[in-house]
């Protein structure tokens, strides 16, 4: 691969993590419409979303979008829509940051590259159907959604965020040993995202949390990509 195409592929990653800093921006805004502002959620949440995405009980999905119903329906279906363009984002990035790991001169940098690219395409795929559920959910609010569609909904976020995390620690090898500093944490970024990602699998009310490592590292690669391409083009092992 010539120094062009590489600093091209580099390009390309950051323009995929700065639309998916956008598009995270943009669901704190469109979260600002809820009326009033969430307070008492089932399971700690403060967050509407979060909390439908690991609702337990069919009961409790009243419940998340109360006391406004007419009001927060709309816009949590306007999330959902904005996250299938979240979720081609991140699959993206997921997939062109494998690439950039696969080309490390390291034994074992394919393979897990390759790894990197099914885990990620896994959380993506994960995330499409737990979309579909939270939209059959939402379908019946009015009948009473069936228990066995409220655990898909939580089945299926649990692996997506599983896979999401694996994903983002395997990436993190990525910017490892590289002649950048800046590189350098944006692997530690990346790792702290994975590890509180972890905890956040046993307790929910947390995964919050790792969206604050992630973004600051996303926030590094976005600068990384475009002032110094050429350091995260690096293959050496």
């Amino acid at each position: 691969m010539s120094k062009i195409e590489g600093t091209l592929r580099v390009r390309v990653v950051g323009i995929l993590a700065f639309l998916v800093i956008a598009i995270v921006i943009w669901n704190v805004v469109v979260n600002l419409q809820f009326q009033p502002p969430p307070k008492d959620l089932p399971g700690g949440f403060q967050n509407r979303g979060m909390a439908l995405q690991f609702v337990s009980d069919s009961s409790a999905v009243a419940q998340i979008l109360g006391p406004e119903p007419s009001v927060n329906l709309p816009v949590m279906r306007k999330l959902i829509l904005i996250d299938y363009l979240f979720i081609a984002c991140y699959g993206l990035l997921f997939v062109t940051i494998s690439l950039l790991l696969a080309r490390r001169n390291c034994p074992w940098a394919r393979y897990l590259g390759l790894l990197a690219v099914i885990t990620g395409l896994m959380a993506a795929a994960f995330d499409v159907r737990e979309n579909i559920q939270m939209l059959k959910v939402l379908d019946c609010l009015t009948c009473n959604p069936q228990q066995i569609d409220v655990n898909s909904v939580n089945d299926a976020a649990l692996l997506k965020w599983a896979m999401s995390f694996v994903t983002m620690g395997l990436l993190a090898i990525a910017f490892q040993d590289l002649a950048n500093n800046l590189a350098r944490w944006i692997s530690i970024s990346y790792i702290v995202t994975a590890v509180v990602g972890a905890v956040g699998l046993w307790r929910h009310d947390l995964l919050f949390v790792a969206f604050i490592p992630l973004v600051i590292g996303l926030g590094l690669l976005v600068f990384t990509a475009f002032v110094y391409p050429q350091k995260l083009a690096e293959n050496r092992c």
